[in-house]
Parts: C-alpha cells; structure tokens; sequence
C-alpha cells in the first residue's frame, strides 16, 4: 500500500468531471469502472457548461447520437450539475491559459476544452476528475488520487490493490 493510499478518502464531498473520464466510461477503457465506483463516492459533481458541450461532442463524434445520449444519461444518473462559465470564470481561464496552455507548457499542454475545466477547477477549489497527464502537471487536486487510486504513466488509474 502506498502513502497515499493510505490516507485515502472513502468518499469526496464535491468534485468537478472532465470530459476525459466521461468518454473513458463512455468508451468502455479499461479505468472505466474505476471512474464509475469513484464518482459514485462523491456526494457533488460538477461539470462546466463548455465542458459538457465538448463530452457531447467528443461523445457524438465516437458513436453518433446514441453515444451522446449516453453522455446525458450518464450525466443524469450521477447527478452532475452543469455550472455556466461566467465573467468570474475568466480569471481563472486566463492564468490557466498563461501557465498551462498547450502553447506555453510542454508538460500539461491544456487545450481550449481544458481550459474550461481547470477554470472551473481553480474557482471551485475542488478536485477534478480525469484522464491524461495534462492536468497532473497543474496544480489541479487529483480527485482519483485522494480516493486512493495511482496513475499509470499515462495518466491512466490503476486499480486498487
């Protein structure tokens, strides 16, 4: 057992989704049922309204419109609440952008999609839930990781031993 692992959280008050963890459950990898467990033990969940946009997307484009009624289902069931990006969001988009844009950072490499999600992220000050090894180079709390789980290198999580 690592550390980390050790001082797991059973459960996360509130926690906000990237589009990366709902098109891994969507698209049935093999962390899907890792994400699905973690995400049921967060009593909140939120999604920005651009991030929901670009999961439907990223949804419709892997499996036409019944991939993205999935997304919404999905959604529905977890009871994700949809949380508009406002004027007091751009703060947080900008320094995001400036710090970890694609353009700018090597490591983290957050695209525009990201980027409404670390905005969200950064004026929520909760943990996210995801995919990659972009936003583990942020200052972003990794919401997998408080639960216990490890990442791969690349940026996948691993099941509990």
């Amino acid at each position: 057992m690592t550390a980390a692992q050790a001082t797991a959280r059973t459960t996360l008050d509130e926690a906000v989704v990237d589009s990366s963890a709902l098109m891994c459950i969507l698209m049935g990898e093999p962390a899907a049922p890792l994400f699905i467990t973690a995400l049921q033990k967060t009593n909140r969940l939120y999604i920005g309204a651009a991030t929901r946009a670009e999961a439907w997307l990223a949804a419709f484009n892997a499996k036409g419109l019944g991939g993205a009624q999935q997304v919404e289902a999905l959604l529905a069931a977890l009871q994700v609440e949809t949380v508009d990006f406002t004027q007091d969001s751009l703060p947080h988009f900008v320094v995001g952008a400036e710090r970890h844009h694609h353009k700018v950072d090597a490591k983290a490499r957050l695209n525009l999609g990201d980027l409404f999600t670390y905005a969200l992220a950064k004026e929520t000050a909760l943990p996210l839930f995801f995919q990659g090894t972009d936003f583990a180079s942020t200052a972003i709390e990794n919401a997998m990781a408080l639960l216990g789980y490890v990442y791969s290198d690349k940026g996948v999580p691993q099941a509990l031993n």
